[in-house]
């Protein structure tokens, strides 16, 4: 099943529900939805834009020699550091993790990236985290978090290895 697909019955379903309850809620539902659309449109847009920049000066053999699938344990705890430091949101995180893998980026390397990138955003801990919950909670969540980046990067090459899938 699709992605759209689901979103789709799951949207349909909750608004079925929205409707029982009261048509209103249906009215500002889609109002809300097309608020947020014409928000994030452009977004996603110059985040595509980029990412089609990104995938035409990015170095295919450099990427392949730093993060490849070949490069193991190396090449994960390289792309670990690269997502921790990676100072972007998800709208343009998801492309340039779509250029490493065209890119020659093996999957293990890029789970990482892609986990390092969701627990440290380093940008965001100094902007959002250390500001609001201080440096002693910064430091023990980041200490306590540093090894889940290579571990995912590892369970993955493990279960690649193990099935053959996806090498």
């Amino acid at each position: 099943m699709s992605a759209f697909l689901t979103f789709s019955v799951v949207a349909l379903v909750l608004g079925a529900f929205a409707w029982r309850k009261s048509p209103t809620l249906v009215r500002g539902a889609f109002r809300n939805a097309a608020l947020r659309f014409v928000e994030i449109l452009p977004r996603i847009a110059c985040a595509l834009l980029a990412a089609g920049f990104i995938s035409k000066i990015a170095p295919a053999d450099v990427i392949g020699h730093l993060i490849g699938y070949e490069t193991g344990l190396n090449g994960i705890l390289l792309a670990t550091a690269f997502g921790g430091f990676t100072p972007a949101g998800p709208i343009v995180a998801f492309p340039i993790v779509v250029v490493l893998l065209n890119a020659g980026a093996g999957f293990p390397q890029v789970v990482a990236f892609l986990t390092a990138w969701s627990v440290f955003a380093f940008h965001r801990v100094m902007i959002y985290e250390a500001p609001l919950m201080g440096f002693r909670f910064v430091g023990v969540r980041l200490l306590s978090s540093l090894i889940l980046p290579p571990i995912a990067g590892l369970i993955t090459w493990g279960l690649l290895e193990l099935t053959g899938l996806l090498r």
